[in-house]
């Protein structure tokens, strides 16, 4: 806010209040546990541990915020960034380690900013293990402990303000979980305004003008729901205020609304710590001594975990947050209305924190209207209010919402000139209804936040906090070892069933399981983990409660290293000491295990590189090496044998790439070049050196992940005569939203490995045909047993891969249908012999077909003793991503239609009656459509 008086610094908080509410930030009865260093009646740590850095010169400070753009908010600190204060890595720099005799390890650092008033920290990495605790301390404050449960997802922790200039971090553990502890201290604000005082820079030792009204006086009372929206904010060493507002759902999402000058960016959300209830206890008389006096914070209450930026529009200076959690339950929060239209009204009213001091109200005169007038300030399109009637804003008031006669928001503080010095001054207020298309993009506008389900709603009424249920989460086993299941179970007090679950096993903050009422859901991670997982519990008055714990999942992880090794040994050619056409070779690999947990027997995948398959004609001999198992940090040394075709024209690239290995957990990219060369520029073709290979036995059918099932691959190995077979396979998978997805493999299986590129097929425009399939990837099929293959894919800027098995090792008939008048979908059947050749089969049918906006999908339909014309009910199944976690793939499943074969032998007709779940609408419907059989083993 800006004006002729106090605006030059603009309306945003003072230092007084975050001062004050440090002194309450933790929960009461959690703080009053003692700190370790007294629990372990230990004495301070040695000087060499303690960080001091430079002092604070308040008088200077202050000056300078006189001088402060109005486009910034107002500072309470100073920034002082601390270096190589981290563990990481079980590497440590900086504090004082101790393994004590319980088995507990605790690191203490003693911090010192001469003169500060207040401190607080920011760590730039913050991940707590299972069974830490961080405390922040002095000798009169105590902070935390905080929890696993209070890791945020950015992986950044900005904790509440302690008062005084010195403080000393604790954190206690487990010594086994040292290795997983996370912590970088990067940052430490030096406040320099006083904790009950400074309220004003014009007088420091007085609070907000005296016109001002607390909310706790008569005048708030058909407001007292609408007080508690508002919250004050912190950042980055500066303040700012803001408030909850509602959107078309109603479900409680802690949106925060507040000035796009105060805070625009994610760095700003991932620093913000929100602070609730401050606000004063008694009505005090307006323009009496008191009332100009600023206000104790005792019962305030500080959120940490930081905030997602939704949207930002400078125009309508209004920035969107939605915080990582929802309010304390203490904090009785609020959830503001809103109004998008553009209708002058009057009765505004706007509930404040005028110079950080507590909550006021303030009362509109006359009507308020629209200005664009592109000189006042931060934003162009604003509210006018004329002037108050009663009350006014002061500096600190930036981000303050402005609500009409109807309860509902219209705009945020941005500027003005109101004090309780200029009765007459008028203010201005950022737009909702501008910021409501913003600038055209959802993170530039409201509406995609405010109407998720595009309702077109233009005005909304609030709505009020619910109690939560009670909730805890427990982990079968922690830590765990990838490709291991684990099975995350909720348990829940309080509430009204029925109950919701959603839980979210990869820390996103996206919901991964598919079947809400699921209290109970088993995983498997493909990889080294190490986050919080969470459920989420909804009641049945829509009321959601969540707990949150850390997770480790160790892993091995197999990769390339530049171990002392021998030179590339020519096998079969001559002499040369240059690749040269008809040659063999063979390049000694090094691979360590890098990974936290050891390996289990299994194959390092190596690959030409897709980018040189059409230019360099080679037969790796070697793709699968046996690797044996293999501790943390032990090497083993393979040797990848290759043969250069005698047709490879000279000249031409020559790179093999090791991919990753696998083994009975899974599979571990770790991709690196091995060989990275070229044919001899002069070379002579040597015909004595034909490639030494034995052909493994690969069986059409249906293969699949035994880690990770509803993830397989249907194929076929079709003969081309005396050259390579031709392998067709369809990759039967889900995407990002669990939902089922597939892509085509198609390439020549030579010497046990299939080098293709990955496709993807869409309609061209829905339901035109022909369906045109492009390449998004690369994908490697690598025989390591008969039957048994390696999987590997890169695409997305994803690696990953799997060990695939068959399905079945009964007697089966491989059929693939499709129809010439609809290219690019079809029909995969498996009639397996389950009772015997006589009985009838149980056929297993994957339709891969299309949904309504053209993207492909799949359905699973079965009947357990098939004849031709039988009804075979279809469903619709929820299968992971590509390398992401496992869940049940089954849970959520929901049925489909069904389909019915008519004809015997080569000419079948089909006629389906298939539709797709809610999630993914649409339907595949087909009355005898002729099929012509592409494929047929037996």
């Amino acid at each position: 806010m800006s004006g002729p008086v106090l605006s030059r610094v603009g309306r945003f908080f003072s230092s007084a209040l975050l001062c004050a509410l440090a002194a309450t930030a933790a929960d009461p009865a959690i703080a009053a546990a003692p700190v370790p260093s007294t629990r372990y009646a230990l004495a301070a740590p040695d000087a060499r541990y303690s960080v001091q850095t430079a002092g604070v010169d308040r008088e200077r400070e202050l000056a300078a915020d006189i001088d402060r753009p109005k486009s910034l908010p107002l500072r309470y600190a100073a920034e002082r960034p601390l270096a190589n204060v981290f563990f990481r890595g079980a590497r440590t720099h900086g504090g004082e380690w101790r393994d004590l005799a319980d088995g507990m390890a605790l690191w203490r650092i003693p911090l010192h900013a001469p003169h500060a008033l207040t401190l607080d920290f920011g760590f730039r990495r913050f991940f707590l293990p299972p069974g830490a605790q961080l405390f922040i301390h002095n000798a009169t404050q105590t902070l935390g402990p905080f929890t696993d449960a209070d890791n945020p997802r950015s992986r950044e922790f900005w904790t509440p303000l302690i008062a005084g200039d010195n403080a000393q971090i604790e954190v206690l553990l487990p010594q086994a979980m040292k290795p997983f502890l996370e912590l970088e201290l990067s940052m430490l604000h030096a406040g320099y305004r006083d904790l009950f005082a400074a309220k004003s820079l014009a007088d420091p030792n007085t609070g907000s003008g005296a016109c001002n009204i607390d909310t706790i006086c008569p005048q708030g009372d058909i407001w007292r729901r609408e007080v508690d929206a508002e919250a004050v904010l912190a950042a980055n060493a500066t303040f700012c205020s803001g408030q909850l507002i509602n959107n078309t759902r109603g479900d409680h999402a802690p949106l925060l609304l507040t000035a796009n000058h105060c805070y625009a960016s994610q760095t700003a959300g991932n620093a913000l710590v929100v602070y609730w209830k401050y606000q004063s206890p008694i009505c005090r008389v307006i323009s009496s001594t008191a009332n100009a006096q600023p206000v104790p914070t005792t019962n305030a209450l500080a959120q940490t975990g930081g905030a997602t930026l939704l949207a930002a529009n400078a125009d309508s200076d209004v920035t969107l947050f939605q915080l990582a959690a929802a309010p304390p339950t203490a904090a009785n929060a609020y959830f503001n209305g809103w109004d998008n239209t553009e209708i002058a009204f009057s009765d505004g009213v706007v509930i404040h924190h005028p110079n950080a001091d507590a909550k006021r109200i303030s009362f509109a005169a006359g009507t308020i209207v629209i200005n664009d007038d592109t000189s006042i300030g931060e934003g162009i399109h604003h509210w006018r209010v004329d002037h108050y009637s009663q009350g006014t804003t002061e500096v600190g008031s930036s981000g303050s919402g402005l609500l009409d006669g109807s309860h509902r928001l219209r705009g945020v503080l941005s500027n003005g000139a109101a004090d309780c010095s200029d009765p007459a001054g008028e203010d201005y207020y950022g737009r909702i209804s501008t910021a409501w298309q913003g600038g055209g993009t959802p993170d530039t506008r409201l509406s995609d936040w405010l109407d998720p389900g595009a309702t077109g709603a233009t005005q909304l009424d609030g709505v009020a906090s619910c109690t939560p249920p009670t909730v805890s989460l427990a982990i079968s086993a922690n830590p765990i070892v990838a490709g291991d299941k684990v099975v995350f179970s909720a348990s829940v007090s309080g509430g009204s069933a029925p109950y919701h679950y959603a839980f979210d096993v990869d820390g996103d903050g996206i919901a991964d399981s598919t079947d809400p009422n699921q209290s109970s859901i088993p995983a498997v991670y493909p990889g080294a983990y190490s986050g919080n997982v969470s459920v989420s519990v909804t009641d049945s008055a829509g009321c959601t409660g969540v707990a949150s714990r850390a997770l480790i999942v160790q892993a091995a992880r197999i990769a390339q290293t530049p171990a002392p090794l021998s030179a590339p040994t020519l096998l079969c050619g001559g002499a040369s000491t240059v690749l040269s056409p008809g040659q063999r070779w063979r390049t000694p690999v090094a691979v360590i295990n890098n990974g936290n947990t050891a390996s289990q027997a299994g194959y390092a995948i190596f690959a030409q590189d897709p980018a040189t398959l059409g230019q360099a004609r080679l037969t790796l001999e070697t793709p699968a090496v046996a690797v044996p198992a293999l501790a943390p940090g032990q090497i083993a040394v393979l040797n990848l044998d290759y043969a250069i075709d005698p047709a490879t024209a000279c000249g031409a690239p020559v790179r093999i790439d090791y991919l990753g290995a696998a083994d009975g957990r899974g599979f571990n990219a770790s991709a690196a070049t091995i060989v990275d060369a070229a044919i001899d520029a002069n070379c002579q073709a040597i015909s004595t050196c034909p490639a030494v290979t034995t052909a493994l036995p690969l069986a059409a059918g249906s293969y699949y992940d035994p880690l990770r099932g509803g993830n397989g691959m249907t194929l076929a190995s079709i003969p081309q005569g005396s050259n390579d077979p031709v392998f067709f396979g369809l990759w039967f998978s889900g995407d990002m939203a669990r939902q089922p997805i597939w892509y085509q493999v198609q390439a020549a299986l030579h010497a046990n490995q299939v080098n293709s590129p990955l496709y993807m097929t869409q309609q061209t425009s829905p339901p035109a045909w022909p369906v045109r399939p492009a390449s998004i990837g690369s994908v490697q099929i690598t025989l390591v047993e008969p039957d048994r293959f390696v999987f590997t894919w890169n695409f997305n800027d994803t690696a990953g891969g799997s060990l695939f098995v068959p399905v079945t090792s009964y007697p089966s008939t491989i059929r693939i249908w499709y129809s010439p008048a609809e290219s690019g979908w079809g029909l995969y059947d498996q009639l397996v012999q389950l009772n015997g050749a006589t009985a009838p089969p149980l056929l297993a049918s994957l339709a891969y077909i299309y949904d309504s906006a053209g993207t492909p999908r799949w359905i699973e339909a079965t009947n357990p003793g098939y004849s031709d014309g039988a009804t075979l009910a279809a469903t619709s199944l929820r299968p992971a991503c590509p390398g992401c976690v496992w869940l049940d793939y089954r849970a959520g499943q929901q049925t489909a239609g069904d389909l019915i074969y008519a004809g015997s032998g080569g000419n079948m007709q089909i006629s389906t009656n298939l539709f797709f779940p809610s999630a993914i609408p649409g339907s595949w419907t087909r009355n005898q459509l002729p099929l012509t059989l592409l494929y047929l083993a037996q």
